[in-house]
């Protein structure tokens, strides 16, 4: 049974689900005693001085030899498939001794500063433009995925701003963020007692986005999980105890698809600003969204219903089910998988699944979803598998063709959770063996990259190697029209749309019976 108990907080907001009480806005001249720069990095973000639209990074280091002599920014980051290259926003690298003697630093490549001596460096001190306001020639980055500052907010993805010494990801990373003594901030990096921000890797530490400023927070508890709503509105117009009404729906809808919500706190980010609707990147305990800011109506209630259901799902896909390019993630240079179809195509059926099963979409509501993508899958080019389009996504052919992994993707994934229920006579679908592989990965426990769709078969029937070898891995046309009418659907090709039949077969009754619930 659901266990909801509700609480608005506007004006209010939540740091690893704390209040702003606990949150301190003072940095230290030195390093504080609680950090141990013989395995930790200890960054000093400046946000009281916001000139140039600049991140004034000041980084603490220690022990760093002739094989960390390499600074590195991220060339690409988890979730967004594209080329970065934060190096190009970096305006200002330098390093200091001991005695704050400056040392040589070059600029070896886009994404990589090399000290000239790594022993002797124990400060580096760094500025970083903002994205948002920062043009560049080619690869743009998402503004999700990207950084504001202004005078009355920072949206800071730390990905965009904080590097590593190559070689060190494994090292614990501290941060002390210095801001405006007005300001409220929210994130999910969990602090210290002495109130530094903490993660114990790299890819821990840049996996949780900052959003602080003239900021409303709505917070919720479900099942156990305490769910908060940050919201910036350039226009005043949209406040985060309207957004929760429908992020609110989403999680109860999440709920009774997974049986109980996998983590004990989640926030989510709302940006709403003057600019263009953009999206939304996911991170394992939060997502930011960018949208336009106007006043909150029907339209953008049904949408934010269907991002925040997708960007939440990322939380089984792929932050719960990947392989070890995923697990091991290689900031230095771009390294595609082919399992994109699971990343996002499975994460997209999901979203939209899980609000049918729980009553959020009616039964034509959901087939005209299903309509709508088969129409946008039609207009990708029909000779690139989607594993094809995964192994290319960083380059301009397979980056061209990346939007269909959201629309054949997620077809291809309705269509499998069919051809399961078929298989199983209704006792396992598409949900089922995702709930298997939760339980059987995890978060911790990666998958092969190799020998995953050899998984899949052994965990189901051998019918789905040659499914796999058709609509994932090749290009045979989808089965739209013999799929949906084993769950007694008509298809007509002509306008793609999808009907509930009024009269069924026995068979076509039962499926369609199990494929509208969860089992």
């Amino acid at each position: 049974m659901l266990r909801k108990i509700s609480i608005v907080l506007i004006g209010l907001a939540f740091a690893t689900a704390c209040s702003d009480d606990d949150v301190k806005s003072s940095n230290t001249s030195g390093v504080p005693e609680e950090v141990d720069l013989a395995e930790s990095f200890y960054y000093q973000i400046n946000l009281n001085d916001r000139s140039d639209d600049t991140f004034k990074v000041k980084m603490f280091v220690d022990n760093l030899t002739d094989a960390n002599k390499i600074y590195q920014f991220p060339a690409t980051v988890p979730g967004v498939y594209d080329i970065f290259d934060i190096g190009r926003f970096v305006v200002s690298f330098k390093a200091f001794d001991e005695d704050k003697n400056e040392l040589t630093v070059t600029n070896i490549s886009t994404n990589q500063w090399e000290l000239s001596d790594p022993v002797a460096t124990k400060i580096i001190e760094f500025e970083v433009k903002e994205t948002f306001d920062t043009p560049v020639d080619e690869h743009p980055l998402y503004l999700m995925g990207g950084t504001s500052i202004e005078n009355d907010h920072v949206l800071l993805n730390t990905f965009d701003v904080l590097g590593y010494p190559t070689g060190l990801k494994e090292r614990d990373f501290y941060l002390d963020v210095d801001y405006p003594s007005g300001w409220k901030i929210a994130t999910s990096l969990p602090k210290t007692e002495g109130g530094l921000y903490y993660a114990e890797d790299y890819d821990k530490f840049v996996d949780s986005p900052i959003i602080m400023g003239d900021i409303t927070v709505a917070s919720v508890l479900i099942d156990g999980a305490k769910i908060n709503v940050n919201t910036y509105s350039e226009g005043d117009q949209i406040s985060a105890g309207q957004v929760m009404n429908d992020v609110e729906q989403v999680m109860e809808d999440a709920s009774a698809f997974l049986n109980g919500l996998p983590v004990d706190h989640y926030n989510f980010i709302f940006f709403f600003h003057n600019g263009p609707s953009a999206g939304a990147l996911e991170h394992s305990y939060s997502s930011v969204y960018v949208i336009r800011d106007n006043p909150y109506s029907v339209n953008y209630q049904n949408y934010v219903r269907d991002v925040s259901a997708h960007e939440f799902f990322h939380i089984v896909t792929p932050l719960n089910i990947h392989s070890e390019i995923i697990e091991d993630f290689n900031f230095a240079v771009p390294t595609a998988s082919q399992h994109l179809w699971l990343y996002e195509g499975v994460t997209e059926w999901a979203s939209l699944m899980m609000q049918y099963r729980n009553g959020s979409y009616t039964t034509p509501g959901i087939l005209n979803e299903f309509r709508f993508k088969k129409n946008s899958a039609d207009g990708f080019n029909q000779s690139m598998s989607l594993t094809e389009m995964s192994l290319t996504c960083y380059t301009p052919e397979g980056g061209s063709q990346f939007g269909n992994v959201y629309q054949k993707g997620a077809l291809v994934a309705a269509l499998l959770d069919i051809r399961l229920l078929e298989l199983s006579n209704g006792q396992k679908g598409l949900r089922e063996l995702i709930l298997e592989l939760i339980d059987t990965y995890g978060p911790n426990n990666a998958f092969s990259e190799e020998n995953f769709f050899d998984d899949l078969v052994d965990r189901t029937y051998p019918e789905i190697e040659e499914f796999i070898n058709l609509y994932i891995q090749g290009t045979a046309p989808l089965p739209m029209e013999e799929y949906f009418n084993k769950i007694g659907v008509d298809f007509i090709p002509e306008t793609n749309s999808l009907n509930e039949m009024a009269v069924k077969t026995t068979q076509q009754q039962l499926l369609f019976d199990k494929w509208k619930v969860n089992l």
